[in-house]
């Protein structure tokens, strides 16, 4: 059993992650708390697998989890917020938040999100990624100079690139750290921006893009 500790200042926010929680076998929620003088109060006693955490309300902040970390030596922290800016979701990670999901994700993505930070992975959904490396991007083509137009993501690119050496949907999502529904939509998304609508497409865009060598495949007239 995976105990989970919700902390945030809405109480809206609060029961709609209990309601999540109780539904899922396996998980349960052992407390919760709406200011930092209550968390601190309640944690420290119940020591929790998962702190669920806003840290972004003003009344929980970046601080507040470093310090924390001091008294929940074993507890894991899943951040689950807005969407934040690269910068912002980067000091978070900095000050000890393990995962990252957004309060708009799917019932699915943040369950999985959970039982992966319980294991002591780390998990960030798609949306997150896709702005951590969208802004790495942007700083490279800035500092390089460079005005050359990006099709594809970095991610993407990563995700065709795995597609094509054979990896299934669940297997790029656990070496990602992500869900398996998330990279079906990266999938799609993909798909759709390149105009290709089959696996043998992108694995003939990662061989033109030099993403994998054309040594690795043999195409015939079977594939798909």
């Amino acid at each position: 059993m995976i105990d989970v500790f919700i902390a945030n200042e809405s109480f809206l926010l609060r029961e709609g992650v209990k309601v999540l929680v109780k539904r899922v076998k396996g998980l349960r929620v052992i407390g919760e708390a709406a200011s930092l003088a209550e968390l601190r109060k309640k944690v420290v006693g119940e020591q929790p697998d998962v702190l669920i955490i806003d840290y972004t309300t003003g009344v929980f902040s970046t601080q507040d989890i470093g310090q924390l970390k001091n008294f929940l030596p074993t507890t894991k922290f899943l951040g689950i917020t807005d969407l934040q800016s690269a910068k912002d979701m980067t000091v978070a990670v900095e000050a000890g938040i393990e995962s990252h999901v957004l309060n708009v994700c799917s019932a699915e993505e943040i369950t999985d999100a959970i039982f992966a930070t319980a294991k002591g992975e780390k998990f960030f959904c798609g949306t997150i990624l896709e702005q951590v490396f969208d802004a790495e991007l942007h700083t490279a083509s800035v500092e390089g100079g460079s005005c050359d137009p990006v099709k594809i993501s970095a991610r993407e690119l990563e995700i065709v690139r795995l597609i094509a050496e054979g990896f299934t949907n669940k297997e790029i999502g656990d070496r990602l750290f992500i869900s398996t529904h998330t990279v079906m939509t990266h999938r799609k998304n993909i798909m759709n921006k390149l105009g290709i609508n089959n696996t043998a497409g992108l694995v003939i865009y990662a061989v033109q893009e030099k993403l994998i060598s054309p040594d690795q495949f043999i195409f015939d007239s079977a594939v798909n």
